[in-house]
């Protein structure tokens, strides 16, 4: 690995010999002040963090999202700002993609992942499920735990322990809608708008079987005593005409076995949820779910 290929704090950098100022900026270029990564270098992920980390220095520690993307978060969105948590009496500001947050974190807050200082996986479920809005913090839960593996005991014993922070009634309120097994966020969303409005909590990720014994599809939600079945179509995956037309023959076969099949989008969920509700409602009084 030659200087560059990843961030580095360019004041104490050794420049070798016969490398003049001029070179170094015309062959780095500036991250942060500072910091420096070769001009020839592609950015992800890890560069961002590592870059702010430096910038920030050694006694602060990733946090939020940041940090559950080093638990191995699913669904994150490389856009997002690197959270850093520094002392209560640090300065907090978001700049340059940086958000400095100020926390009091305790020695057993903080774990090592990858030479990095991150937040535990239980603070960084604590942090992220008190922040509003609660259907996104429900989703960032979900990912979080199914990719930690994270006790919900622990986390439960977390909370009680750590009562007065801003947000604990929200935290406190989700940990009993918490599934892991939810593979995307917007499919948490969803569970989550089904049961604000009083309908029977769906079963998430549901096998069924065909006449053969074969295990031939996964519903997303539903209802299996029911044969409900609710599907989220995500635009990057359900949009392409070989996935409609699988999606068409998988829904011909359920229904051939009895189910009833709800898809749900991003835009119904969002602009029709009353029509979305009632439709679901409406499969469940049919097949006697309130008798």
């Amino acid at each position: 690995m030659t200087l560059g290929d990843t961030p580095f704090w360019g004041p104490d950098a050794p420049r070798p010999e016969g490398i003049t100022r001029r070179m170094m900026e015309r062959n780095f270029r500036r991250m942060h002040r500072g910091v420096l990564v070769s001009s020839t270098k592609t950015l992800g992920p890890l560069d961002l963090i590592d870059a702010a980390l430096l910038r920030a220095g050694p006694s602060a520690a990733l946090s939020g999202l940041s940090a559950a993307f080093l638990h191995g978060l699913s669904w994150y969105d490389d856009d997002s700002p690197i959270e850093i948590s520094r002392h209560p009496t640090g300065q907090g500001r978001c700049r340059g993609g940086i958000r400095v947050v100020r926390a009091d974190l305790a020695p057993d807050d903080v774990t090592i992942i990858d030479g990095r200082r991150v937040t535990t996986a239980v603070r960084t479920a604590y942090d992220l499920g008190r922040r509003p809005p609660r259907w996104r913090a429900l989703g960032h839960l979900d990912d979080l735990i199914n990719a930690t593996g994270l006790d919900l005991r622990v986390l439960w014993r977390y909370i009680v322990g750590n009562p007065d922070m801003r947000g604990i009634r929200q935290i406190r309120e989700l940990v009993p809608h918490i599934d892991p097994t939810s593979e995307s966020p917007p499919e948490s969303w969803l569970r989550l708008l089904i049961v604000d409005a009083e309908l029977p909590r769906p079963e998430s990720q549901i096998w069924v079987t065909d006449e053969s014994g074969y295990e031939f599809a996964r519903i997303d939600l539903g209802y299996r005593r029911f044969k409900i079945g609710i599907e989220f179509d995500g635009a990057d995956f359900h949009d392409s005409a070989d996935q409609m037309a699988r999606d068409a023959a998988r829904d011909a076969k359920l229904q051939r076995l009895g189910w009833i099949m709800v898809r749900v989008n991003g835009e119904r969920m969002k602009d029709e949820p009353e029509d979305l509700l009632s439709e679901i409602d409406r499969h469940l009084r049919d097949r006697g779910a309130y008798r």
